[in-house]
């Protein structure tokens, strides 16, 4: 089976325990726009450019004063990467599956302090049989192994049995506001969250927005919907909202939407923080 990959690398327990060879898959159900990685959303990947591209590489003009213009390139059979060219390229290269558990076989050394393989994205189990196959064979290779996904696949419980460490990211407890934010309803995602506590350790990750999800109401929310779950089997992890993937939106030719008024205080971290404890969750910082 063949993956898309837009991104690869080592990093030390941000996404799972241990140092850990992390895999970006390509493609995303989701349209958030906060986004870090929205080179990862286009299943087929998305044309970048960087500084020097000639406009003269598009014949249809998306490029002009060294600027993409991506809606001008829907349809478009992406004839600017036919021909290697200086500042373009897209995001992702295809691999077969078999090709992703070798390198991590070879990388078994690196795996200190209870790594191992890591699949984010973009969203992973957009290509779950290919999720599902490689995630066997790291077993078979006695490779620890995570996932970090936004939960909103309904047979997401069908990997379960393969995957070590599940990291689920919940943006929103309101069906209304998730839809109308990111794209997509969130009722999957709460029965998932829902039914797998009951079976398994699941690390849910919220990420602090201001005006999204960060006023004491949203706290409260996020509390009662997650109340709902086996308390027992949850660590919550909150994440502040940063701009480290705001360059890469222009990259892509893409709009982007945050002003920059959406960062969170500490006080904020820490009345979230403290809502939780005081309603027996578990809350932890990797």
């Amino acid at each position: 089976m063949l993956i898309k990959v837009f991104q690869k690398g080592f990093n030390f327990s941000q996404d799972g325990p241990g140092n850990r060879l992390v895999y970006h898959l390509q493609g995303c159900n989701m349209n958030c726009p906060w986004c870090s990685n929205p080179e990862g959303i286009e299943k087929d990947g998305s044309i970048m450019v960087t500084e020097g591209v000639d406009d003269a590489v598009c014949p249809n003009g998306a490029i002009s004063s060294g600027m993409l213009d991506s809606k001008l390139c829907r349809g478009c059979p992406k004839m600017c990467l036919q021909t290697l060219h200086m500042g373009i390229k897209l995001s992702c290269d295809t691999y077969h599956t078999d090709e992703i558990v070798s390198e991590a076989a070879r990388s078994k050394s690196m795996f200190f302090s209870g790594g191992g393989v890591t699949f984010t994205g973009g969203e992973p189990t957009l290509n779950l049989p290919a999720l599902i196959d490689m995630l066997k064979k790291l077993k078979q290779e006695d490779i620890n192994t995570a996932i970090e996904t936004n939960g909103s696949h309904p047979d997401l419980a069908s990997a379960t049995e393969y995957i070590d460490h599940l990291i689920i990211d919940f943006k929103h407890y309101d069906d209304d506001r998730h839809r109308k934010t990111v794209g997509i309803s969130n009722a999957i995602i709460k029965k998932n969250l829902k039914r797998l506590s009951l079976i398994r350790k699941i690390n849910i990750r919220i990420p602090l927005i201001k005006g999204f999800n960060a006023e004491e109401e949203n706290a409260v929310g996020f509390v009662n919907t997650l109340s709902e779950c086996n308390k027992q089997n949850i660590t919550v992890e909150f994440l502040s909202f940063h701009e480290f993937g705001k360059s890469k939106w222009q990259q892509c030719g893409m709009e982007y939407k945050m002003k920059g008024y959406e960062y969170i205080s500490d006080d904020t971290s820490e009345m979230f923080t403290r809502i939780f404890k005081d309603n027996g969750f578990d809350i932890i910082r990797t």
